[in-house]
C-alpha cells in the first residue's frame, strides 16, 4: 500500500548535499493523483538544508523530481539524499539520490527523479527509457529549435524533459533521421501518451515528425509507437509547435 500523507500544511525537509557553485535549486514532490498541483520549493543550496514549506494535501507521495537550470557559471551540484517529514502526523519519507546534476558529465541530465523508499512497500525502479524522435524525409522537416517531451503513464509523467544529447551522430532532428535520447524516470507503468514540441528557435524552425517510439530500456524488446506523421509549425499542418500523441 502507498505511504499516505493526508491534509499536509507544511512539511519539514532536510537537504543533505554536497557544497554547490550555484545558487538555487527546484524540488517538485509527485502523487499519484492525477490533476494535483506540484509544488515547487526553491532553496539556497547548502551542505544541509532545513526547509519548512506549506502546501496542500499532496496525497501519496512516491517520487520526487529535482531539477537544476542550466545558469551561466554553473559547474554541478551533488545530492546525496532528500528526507521529507509531514509536521502533525511526524509521518516520513526518505528518498535516497546520491548523484550529480552537471550536464558536462555522462548523462548529461539536469532533472531527476527518486523513488520514495518506506518500510511498507516495494521501492519503485528507476527506468532509462529509450526515446527515439522520428523526422519525416520532407523538404524543411528538419528543424534546429530546441525540442521538449514528456512522457505520461499510468504512473505519473516524467515533467517536460529538454531532449539535449542525441545518441545518434550528427547534428539532430534532421531531415530523415532518428535521434535517440536516454530520459530517466521512475517507473511510469504502461505508457499512455507523448507530448512533444519545440521553442520555435531558429529559421524555418516547424519540424515534420513521423512518430515518437519509447522503450523502457535500450536493450527492451516492448517499444511503444507514437505516431503523428505532420507537421508541428506555426504555418503548416496542425498550426501548432506542440502536439499531444496517444500510442497506438
Amino acid at each position: 500500500s502507498y505511504h499516505e500523507i493526508k491534509r499536509i500544511d507544511s512539511i519539514n525537509t532536510l537537504i543533505p548535499a554536497s557544497n554547490s557553485t550555484f545558487s538555487l535549486f527546484t524540488i517538485k514532490f509527485r502523487n499519484s493523483t492525477p490533476g494535483t498541483s506540484e509544488p515547487a520549493l526553491t532553496v539556497p543550496s547548502s551542505s544541509c538544508y532545513l526547509v519548512q514549506v506549506e502546501t496542500g494535501d499532496l496525497g501519496d507521495v512516491y517520487k520526487i523530481r529535482v531539477s537544476c537550470d542550466d545558469v551561466p557559471g554553473f559547474k554541478g551540484w551533488h545530492l546525496k539524499s532528500f528526507h521529507l517529514q509531514e509536521l502533525h502526523t511526524k509521518q516520513e519519507l526518505k528518498f535516497e539520490c546520491n548523484c550529480w546534476f552537471v550536464l558536462k558529465r555522462e548523462d548529461k541530465e539536469l532533472v531527476k527523479e527518486f523513488p520514495a523508499v518506506t518500510e511498507d512497500r516495494k521501492i519503485l525502479p528507476v527506468y532509462k527509457y529509450f526515446v527515439s524522435v522520428h523526422i519525416g524525409d520532407r523538404w524543411g522537416a528538419e528543424t534546429f529549435a530546441n525540442v521538449y517531451l514528456t512522457l505520461y503513464g499510468k504512473r505519473g509523467d516524467t515533467g517536460v524533459r529538454k531532449l539535449h544529447k542525441s545518441l545518434t551522430k550528427g547534428r539532430k532532428f534532421q531531415r530523415n533521421k532518428v535521434d535517440s535520447f536516454l530520459l530517466e524516470a521512475v517507473s511510469l507503468s504502461h505508457l499512455q501518451k507523448v507530448v512533444i514540441g519545440h521553442d520555435g528557435e531558429g529559421y524555418g524552425a516547424g519540424m515534420y515528425l513521423k512518430m515518437v517510439t519509447v522503450k523502457e530500456s535500450q536493450d527492451s524488446d516492448k517499444e511503444w509507437v507514437f505516431p503523428l506523421w505532420n507537421w508541428l509549425d506555426t504555418h503548416l499542418g496542425l498550426y501548432e509547435t506542440v502536439c499531444e500523441i496517444v500510442t497506438v
